[in-house]
């Protein structure tokens, strides 16, 4: 009885978006935000910055004063850094003008959203440099709606990644 309790929760509380839908699914979880929004995208392209920041459900939740921080990778090159580092310092800087914080760690591959403290996106996709996908294997997310989850995440993963 527990067992199937808990599976009915877990497909309840998660779904799994691929590239092609990601950002209906986040449009809709930004435009419910209240407080704050964590990006960790190790990379970044310009153009998919430009893309992400004109969705409505962005403007507006700016405009709201939704706090929206990214978490990437230094604009340098070589092992740990990203490969075209002055495409990665102009994506910043259009992130800053724009009014969200970006924040560097060397080395960072893991990939999220964090969403009022209640909503996580984990997986393969980089929110803020996805790639055309008829050119690689298909990346996914699997979004989750639980408080626990983004404690756990927060205190054993996030925290240690980006201190």
């Amino acid at each position: 009885m527990l067992k199937r309790l808990r599976n009915e929760f877990f497909r309840a509380s998660s779904k799994i978006i691929d590239v092609l839908s990601l950002d209906s699914s986040l449009a809709k979880d930004i435009e419910g935000a209240n407080e704050n929004i964590l990006i960790v995208s190790p990379f970044l392209k310009l153009n998919r910055v430009k893309q992400f920041l004109s969705i409505g459900a962005v403007k507006n939740a700016l405009k709201r004063g939704v706090k929206i921080t990214v978490i990437t990778r230094p604009a340098s090159g070589g092992y740990g850094g990203v490969g075209d580092p002055k495409e990665h310092r102009d994506a910043m800087e259009t992130l800053q003008k724009n009014g969200v914080e970006v924040f560097e760690k060397e080395k960072l591959h893991f990939k999220a959203v964090i969403i009022d403290d209640g909503i996580i996106y984990l997986g393969s996709i980089n929110i803020l440099s996805i790639m055309p996908i008829e050119f690689y294997p298909p990346d996914y997310m699997i979004r989750f709606e639980s408080e626990g989850l983004v404690d756990e995440i927060m205190e054993n993963i996030l925290y240690s990644e980006i201190s």
